[in-house]
């Protein structure tokens, strides 16, 4: 599905959840049970992915740390000299049953992606994490997620992806540098 026929929108309370389903059970109680409640309580931020007026997929954002331990040598920053690296982390996503396979799960990290970035230049974020259920692991690590260096929790995988990194490489070749766009504001 091309991404520019979908719609992405904060959670409000005038939005309809009824329709959606998805495979895990759980997912889908937590988008009409609680996403409004946490998001009312400044806990996590949803949004809604729409085509064509329907729900097809949502993701949930919160803030997180991931611990330098838990990340491979080649991520993160050489020197940094804390315990533990800012991070954004998905706390939820998920696609309508009905429309899995279409690349709305990519399309909703794309988006996150974008909000990492734009996140990271007003506070430190360095690092996306997730916490993946065990039938998600492959979906994300085809992403360019990693196993987090630590203990499973709770018949999840602890999963991070250094979403800097990329674009520190981008930076080496291009010219101007992506940098220099920064910089126009």
């Amino acid at each position: 599905m091309p991404f520019d026929t979908l719609s992405f929108s904060f959670l409000y309370d005038d939005i309809d959840l009824s329709s959606f389903s998805c495979v895990e059970q759980d997912l889908t109680d937590f988008l009409i049970e609680d996403a409004r409640k946490n998001q009312d309580a400044r806990l996590s931020v949803t949004r809604i992915v729409s085509y064509e007026e329907q729900i097809v997929g949502f993701f949930t954002l919160t803030n997180d740390c991931i611990i330098r331990k838990g990340i491979g040598d080649d991520d993160g920053e050489d020197g940094y000299p804390y315990p533990h690296y800012p991070a954004l982390k998905i706390a939820r996503l998920a696609t309508h049953e009905e429309f899995e396979g279409r690349g709305i799960g990519r399309a909703m990290l794309v988006r996150t992606m974008a909000i990492a970035m734009r996140l990271s230049q007003y506070v430190g974020c360095r690092m996306i994490t997730v916490d993946s259920k065990p039938n998600s692991e492959g979906f994300y690590l085809k992403y360019g997620f990693q196993r987090a260096l630590l203990k499973k929790k709770r018949n999840m995988t602890p999963l991070y992806r250094d979403f800097y990194r990329p674009y520190q490489e981008a930076e080496k070749s291009m010219s101007p540098t992506l940098s220099d766009f920064d910089r126009q504001r």
